[in-house]
């Protein structure tokens, strides 16, 4: 969470990490590694936006321009004789420990300039400093506004400059989804929920016009700045009157600080890593879907739900965070991008709800282990108390555990989060029920999932594809961490023993689906007989929408490139016949689960570009579709995939690429806590360069198919080795680059 009290002088402000003597080395590194070309191509892309946006306020997902902190968001709506800003704050929610938790919105921020009804619009945001400007015009006038919310602060700044003559505007603050003024010298909105709640809470927003009132004059040379604070009661006990205290001490030369603070901020954001691509309406989406993510989510224990930017008392779902899939998906990209900080908070009310899942374990089924319900809230609130037939939702709260885990091996957060797993590997040791060999039932020795519904409300199926990874991806997780732990060892050979005797996906031929199934293929007699996944051994076979038949592949990770052939022969078979590149669920998913099993890369492109073209909004959201935030991770998530693989524990660069596309990236994030860099130039892969952080062993398939490579360590020459794949001793913040021999 930002804690930087809204009270604190500018001249306290806390440091960006990036300008922090104990972030040298980590600048260093960035450096070293080919961060500057981050900063590079990010400047190239901005958001453009040359309509007032329409849905907004909305209960869902909007359209509007996207501000914000990872704390505190904005939504910029409003046409520009009406700008309105939607302010909501992530730790703004009203927690139940029962039902009906949800996210509220804070504050409408007002700025009414009459003389620019029926004005142009034109509102751009530069993704590499998080600042977003606009011009409008009516009869030779210009207004100029630049706006950004504060990266180490939550504090809104708006600049009103005037062209080609004045402006007459007014300024006010509004109580979200309510026609009620602030009033008062400093005007001031306040929400709070502390009767009958499981957790109280509480914010408030302060408006001032700087060296003004309510209402100012834009005269060209003389700019006018509004400013509004926000706090909470999780940053101050006493968040209102902190708010107009801190918004008391602004002027534009602190103002200034602020700015120069933000700014350097978003520079150490975006020197992560980066990727370079031909394409550049998918490279402008990857970094502005990581400037969307880099807004919305930096708080541990309150991540963005849904949608993200609440703006109405009665968000879709309650704009929770649904856990078969719809939370966990917009953090799916950034773990392989190095966004660490912007990824933690999504595990933040997973584990805060532990104890509640064991309860309802208890109490539902009568077994120990984790059940979760659909819909939860922070800090052990719930929003819908109803599992929908699934038995798998904790599951899905292991997927950002695992890709933590294995992206850093970080044993502190293992320690944190190794009790959940546990306890999720727990209900499937008391829930699969073993069937031992039968040759007069053709029965094999396997462990069966009974009554679990692969799509809500499915009815009691037997063996649904999805979790018959999440078991296997559960108990890999389960035995990796209690070994790093030291811990739990006796429990290791139950764990393998379900891990290797779990059922084997269900399977079928196109030809076994009932006709009015869709499939993207015509029954043609070849076709039929293609093999493909059934998505139950019995009961639902099949689906009309969503992307379930691929979730076994990603975000699962049951099937890879090192999987059996037959195995991938049906993968792909799977993701031609569902085609599913436009869904209204998951979509999140295919791409990836594509890049995983090898799908034809130009085919993955050439969708990707036609869905983002095709339904795509300028501020990363997808209009017709409702659920908001998980689309964040389409783009960057399938590139990073199809650039780099290693979730089976091998590095691949490129494996998933066309040759005739040169690309690079840098700094992205492999299984094992290595950060890797690779170029490709006319087919042909180079600069290979690996940073290993927790010296661990690191293997690598062979970039250069048939030839010897040279290792290069920490800069030196090294070691020469061959073959398919070669594995490597590394140490601690060592250094390696790869070559092939004779260059």
């Amino acid at each position: 969470m930002l804690k930087q009290p809204p009270h604190t002088t500018v001249d306290t402000i806390r440091i960006p990490r990036a300008l922090r003597p104990g972030f040298l080395a980590a600048a260093l590194l960035a450096l070293a590694t080919g961060a500057p070309a981050a900063e590079m191509r990010v400047m190239n892309h901005r958001a453009v936006f040359t309509t007032p946006p329409k849905k907004i306020p909305s209960n869902n997902s909007v359209d509007a321009p996207l501000l914000g902190n990872g704390d505190t968001l904005a939504a910029l709506a409003g046409s520009p004789d009406k700008l309105r800003f939607h302010i909501n704050k992530n730790d703004l929610w009203l927690m139940r420990a029962a039902k009906g938790s949800e996210p509220r919105p804070l504050a409408r921020l007002e700025l009414d300039f009459p003389g620019l009804q029926d004005a142009t619009y034109r509102v751009e945001q530069d993704l590499q400093q998080a600042i977003t400007t606009g011009r409008f015009t009516q009869a030779g006038v210009t207004l100029v506004l630049e706006t950004g919310m504060a990266a180490t602060e939550n504090l809104l700044w708006i600049k009103l400059s005037a062209e080609g003559g004045t402006l007459q505007g007014r300024a006010g603050l509004y109580l979200a989804g309510q026609d009620v003024a602030a009033t008062g010298d400093v005007p001031v909105v306040e929400r709070r929920f502390d009767q009958d709640v499981l957790v109280p809470a509480g914010a408030a927003c302060a408006l001032r016009v700087v060296g003004g009132g309510s209402e100012f004059t834009v005269t060209p040379g003389k700019p006018v700045l509004v400013i509004a604070s926000i706090c909470s009661r999780f940053d101050q006990p006493e968040f209102r009157q902190a708010a107009i205290a801190r918004i008391n001490e602004l002027g534009p030369e602190s103002l200034e600080r602020v700015r120069a603070a933000h700014v350097a901020w978003w520079r150490q954001f975006w020197a992560k890593s980066f990727v370079e691509i031909p394409d550049k309406v998918l490279e402008q989406r990857y970094y502005l879907s990581h400037y969307v993510m880099a807004s919305a989510s930096r708080v541990s224990d309150f991540p963005p739900g849904l949608f993200g930017w609440i703006t109405t008392d009665k968000p879709s779902w309650h704009g929770d965070y649904h856990l078969n899939y719809n939370h966990v998906a917009p953090f799916y990209g950034l773990y392989a991008a190095n966004h660490i900080d912007q990824a933690d908070p999504c595990h933040g009310p997973l584990l805060a709800n532990a104890d509640q899942a064991r309860a309802l374990c208890r109490e539902k089924l009568g077994i120990e282990g984790l059940f979760q319900y659909v819909g939860i809230g922070p800090k052990g609130s719930v929003a819908f108390d109803v599992a929908l037939m699934q038995k798998s939702n904790s599951s899905y709260s292991c997927v950002p555990l695992a890709f933590r885990w294995y992206a850093t091996y970080d044993l502190e957060f293992a320690r944190l989060a190794y009790p959940f797993v546990r306890d999720t590997a727990l209900f499937w040791e008391n829930w699969l029920k073993w069937e031992p060999f039968d040759s007069a039932q053709g029965k094999t020795n396997r462990y069966v999932i009974y009554k679990d519904a692969v799509h809500e409300g499915s009815g009691d199926n037997v063996n649904p594809i999805v979790s018959l990874a999440f078991v296997r991806m559960v108990m890999n997780l389960a035995i990796d961490m209690s070994r790093e732990l030291g811990v739990d060892a006796p429990r290791h050979a139950k764990w393998s023993h379900i891990r290797d005797h779990i059922s084997a996906y269900p399977t079928c031929r196109l030809g076994d689906l009932k006709d009015w199934w869709p499939a993207h293929l015509p029954r043609t007699d070849e076709n039929r007989n293609l093999p493909i996944f059934r998505y139950t051994e019995q009961g639902t076979e099949w689906w009309h929408d969503n992307t379930l038949g691929i979730q076994h592949i990603y975000p699962a990770g049951g099937i890879g490139l090192d999987s059996p052939p037959e195995l991938l022969e049906r993968a792909r078979n799977q993701i031609r016949v569902m085609n599913r590149w436009v869904d209204f669920n998951g979509m999140n998913s295919f791409y990836a689960a594509a890049a995983r099993v090898g799908y034809d890369p130009n085919i993955i492109l050439k969708e990707m570009r036609s869905m983002i073209e095709g339904i795509g909004a300028p501020n990363g959201m997808i209009p017709g579709n409702p659920h908001g935030m998980e689309h964040q991770s389409i783009v960057p998530n399938a590139i990073q995939e199809m650039l780099l693989q290693s979730h089976e524990g091998v590095i691949r660069c490129f494996p998933c690429w066309p040759k005739d596309q040169d690309a690079r990236f840098g700094t992205l994030r492999a299984r094992g806590a290595f950060l890797v860099s690779a170029g490709m130039k006319a087919g042909v892969v180079r600069g290979v360069k690996i940073v290993s952080e927790k010296g661990r062993v690191c293997t690598v398939h062979n970039p250069w198919p048939g030839k010897s490579v040279r290792i290069i360590r920490n800069g030196k020459p090294a070691e020469s080795l061959s073959g398919e794949r070669f594995v490597l001793q590394t140490g601690g913040g060592e250094t390696i680059e790869i070559e092939p021999q004779g260059t």
